[in-house]
């Protein structure tokens, strides 16, 4: 890794360099990879301008050389570039005017520092019993929240896991807990964390080599997919799944419902996709079901016993444990992210305007779609089989992670973390923050 004034690469080499090192070949920056940040004042924004040609053939605008991009100094930089539709065939061949984008200079020396990460940056949660497992977004850090909806004891683990490169990173993994404790799916490692009887963490770690994109529990039994299909019990080694892969999974009260591509997804295959429904025992038996043609995206959530699918050409339908499917009604919006908690679907979406085929959804009218400042976006919980709103709430994270604590003889309380903060949600709407930082005790 190689660093310098506001920026970072990485070359290859056979052996370790020390001291000066120079490079020569081509560079390249891939600044959508998140290998590093820079921080600097912005002194000049010019506006990227140029003539371009449309291929019919190919679909596509033909590419802008260098030198016949036009610069122009703006005063701000738009939020949206003006994009023409295509031309007629018959004057694809005329050149059009684009916008290309923006070049904007910093002066990395004259911006004020940043500010100082917070102790606690929420990432997957997960509700066991009476407690909450919390997983760090950008540090190995585990909370562990007792009671949070009363005391509120927060108690930080530290676990064997590397650091995110940035606080802008993806979530690194899930978190799966159950009365015991809690399983952690992050990188290519599978923890399992305990408590014992003096209350004291104890983590025991699987490598699995692979990475895994997928994880679902069904009481203390741990289902995994990405490169190979595992069943995982503490105590035990891993069980490998007589299956390459699984896109979803989801856990039944008696093992597991899982969606299975028909061709490998880094194969040529004509779109839709077909995809199979399986069912795996929890001694690892699968079971075939029926085939599927899924057209992205796919949005699928775990409600109980049952796994909601829907997809971009009208798909819906109900997967229940036996692997029959049972229509139910379209999504009343259009969700940004999507998922199942307890015996709800939840999703975000953007904040409605009136117009469109939904109005005011997920409310009856504007006056009460909350206040902007409350929040960018709402997040809204949903009966699965009705789609009846149950709550709806502003919130200023798009893509949340939701868990909701099931105690019997109690209500269903449904907690929610975001890029700033753990919150639950009240059933009138409101997302109510639990402070946990000021709750923290370490070890």
């Amino acid at each position: 890794m190689l660093r310098g004034d506001g920026w970072s690469a990485v070359c290859r080499t056979p052996r370790p360099l020390i001291d000066h090192v120079e490079i020569t070949g081509m560079f390249f920056a891939h600044t959508e990879l998140g290998s590093g940040t820079a921080r600097g004042l912005v002194r000049r924004v010019q506006l990227m301008t140029g003539e371009t040609t449309y291929d019919p053939h190919t679909r596509g605008w033909a590419a802008v050389a260098d030198e016949d991009i036009r610069y122009t100094d703006i005063e701000a930089s738009p939020r949206w570039f003006d994009r023409p539709d295509p031309p007629d065939p018959a004057h694809a061949d005329h050149p059009v005017e684009r916008q290309l984008g923006v070049l904007i200079e910093l002066d990395l020396d004259a911006a004020e520092p940043a500010p100082l990460r917070p102790r606690v940056r929420p990432g997957v949660i997960s509700s066991g019993g009476r407690v909450l497992w919390v997983l760090d977004r950008q540090l190995p850090v585990l909370l562990q929240i007792d009671d949070p909806a009363g005391a509120a004891v927060v108690t930080e683990h530290l676990l064997p896991l590397s650091i995110a490169t940035t606080v802008f990173s993806p979530l690194r993994g899930r978190v799966v807990a159950d009365g015991s404790g809690c399983w952690v799916v992050a990188e290519q490692t599978v923890l399992r964390c305990t408590l014992d009887a003096a209350g004291a963490l104890e983590v025991h770690r699987i490598d699995v080599g692979h990475r895994m994109a997928a994880a679902a529990a069904c009481g203390s039994v741990l289902l995994t997919a990405g490169e190979g299909v595992f069943v995982l019990r503490p105590g035990t080694e891993p069980l490998r799944v007589e299956l390459p892969t699984a896109r979803w999974v989801a856990a039944t009260s008696e093992g597991f419902v899982a969606v299975v591509p028909a061709v490998p997804e880094d194969c040529a295959a004509p779109f839709p996709r077909i995809y199979r429904m399986v069912r795996i025992d929890l001694d690892g038996t699968v079971t075939d079901g029926p085939q599927m043609p899924l057209s992205f995206p796919v949005r699928v959530g775990s409600t109980g016993d049952r796994m909601a699918i829907y997809d971009r050409r009208g798909v819906a339908v109900s997967i229940g444990a036996d692997l029959t499917s049972t229509p139910v009604p379209a999504l009343p919006g259009r969700p940004l992210t999507f998922g199942g908690a307890g015996g709800y679907l939840w999703m975000t979406t953007h904040r409605p305007d009136g117009t469109g085929k939904t109005g005011w959804w997920p409310f009856d009218s504007s006056d009460e779609v909350p206040a902007r400042e409350h929040g960018r976006f709402l997040l809204v919980l949903l009966d699965p089989a009705t789609h009846r709103v149950v709550a709806a709430a502003a919130i200023d994270d798009p893509e949340p992670a939701v868990t909701i604590d099931e105690q019997k003889d109690e209500q269903k309380k449904v907690w929610v973390a975001t890029k700033k903060g753990v919150y639950l949600l009240d059933p009138v709407g409101t997302l109510v923050e639990l402070d946990v930082a000021a709750r923290l005790c370490t070890e």
